[in-house]
């Protein structure tokens, strides 16, 4: 999906798409992961994922909404003055922001739920700190789909 996502975007943005979408849903991860280190009392999925809470869900919406909309700015997906590129309006990259952050955040549980059920803590050991690859990719393999089908 993300080379399709890619290929057959206006060759103008293709490439910003791609990297846009990994942005947004990056930091949809990041911002679930600070706020619900800070403030996170209310557990999301305790049996598949302990650390999750519920702050940390909104805070990772919040910032893969506001983050959707300043990408999309820099990188002249929207202007400032609402023209249309790909993007009506600023709004709509926010919904984006939205969409990928609750996807993604889905695809992290789905993850987990199989490291669950395979009786692991993580999926690999490959990347120190992360471990493996599919901890890395899950958020964006779930959310990908989705952004295919509201960019193209």
């Amino acid at each position: 999906f993300m080379v399709g996502l890619r290929v057959f975007s206006p060759s103008s943005v293709g490439a910003w798409l791609v990297l846009y979408v990994i942005m947004v849903i990056k930091l949809a991860d990041i911002g679930a992961y600070f706020v619900g280190s800070a403030v996170g009392r209310h557990k999301l999925a305790p049996r598949l994922s302990p650390g999750k809470t519920w702050e940390g869900l909104a805070g990772g919406v919040l910032a893969a909404a506001l983050g959707a909309v300043v990408l999309a700015w820099a990188g002249g997906i929207i202007a400032p003055d609402g023209a249309q590129d790909v993007w009506p309006s600023p709004v709509r990259a926010a919904f984006f922001g939205i969409v990928m952050a609750v996807t993604g955040q889905l695809g992290d549980l789905v993850e987990s739920l199989l490291k669950r059920d395979a009786g692991q803590k993580d999926s690999g050991c490959s990347i120190p700190g992360f471990g493996g690859v599919l901890d890395l990719v899950d958020s964006p393999l779930f959310a990908a789909p989705l952004a295919w089908w509201m960019l193209t």
